[in-house]
């Protein structure tokens, strides 16, 4: 088994720290872009919304044109209900005018009605259109404030990951090839978390108390003390 010296467990449980922080700000600068990406999801919701409404504009737009065509006719048929009556040969050409008129009438009542409806869903429509606008464009600000944060967040982030891995170079360059494989091994096995404090006579590496035997040898120094629970290696700080 392999002994590692006091100067060598203080060096890897430090080569361990610096390992933490790289892996932490390596999880920081993943998670940037997602906050972007979530501010730009509820912007193109929104749009999406602002594109269905324009479609329904169109569509009651549409509607809107045809009513005032069928409120044309009508008109048009009236004139002719006029023109009938006023020619009426007999009891029947004047009740055929009558009806004309009045099934116009009728028409063109119905018609100014759902005309009336329409405009009053247009105006909401326009005033929602307006509302959602507005908001994309303060999202569109807020994304762009948010991008240029991040920017530099990321140059930080990056900064600092250089300066730990040039830290982390030079510690490594300080110890054995052997010492560092044995370090390199334990922290695939243990995902990163090699060696841990004993606080309380407890693992912190599993919470489990460590037996009398191991942690004398521990307060002794006497060699690599591993957690007979999850086999990390235990130190006291």
């Amino acid at each position: 088994m392999l002994e590692l010296s006091k100067e060598d467990l203080e060096k890897l449980i430090k080569l361990q720290e610096i390992d933490s922080k790289i892996i932490k700000l390596e999880v920081k600068l993943k998670e940037l872009p997602q906050e972007i990406k979530q501010l730009e999801e509820v912007s193109t919701k929104r749009k999406r919304k602002i594109e269905l409404i324009d479609e329904r504009i169109e569509e009651l737009s549409q509607k809107r044109k045809e009513l005032e065509k069928i409120i044309n006719e009508s008109y048009k048929q009236i004139e002719e209900s006029k023109k009938r009556k006023a020619q009426a040969k007999n009891l029947e050409d004047y009740k055929a005018a009558i009806k004309l008129k009045s099934e116009a009438e009728k028409t063109i009542i119905k018609a100014t009605k759902e005309i009336e409806e329409i405009l009053k869903e247009l105006n909401q429509l326009f005033r929602e259109k307006e509302r959602l606008e507005e908001s994309v464009r303060e999202f569109e600000k807020k994304i762009n404030r948010k991008r240029e944060e991040i920017e530099k967040t990321k140059q930080q982030l990056e900064k600092k990951l250089r300066e730990l891995g040039g830290l982390r170079e030079q510690l490594a360059a300080s110890i054995s090839p052997e010492v560092l494989e044995f370090y390199e091994e334990k922290k695939y096995e243990f995902g990163g978390n090699v060696f841990v404090p004993v606080v309380n006579r407890t693992c912190s590496g599993c919470s489990m108390q460590v037996p009398s035997a191991q942690y004398t040898k521990l307060l002794r120094g006497e060699g690599l003390v591993y957690c007979p629970n999850c086999g990390r290696v235990l130190f006291i700080k």
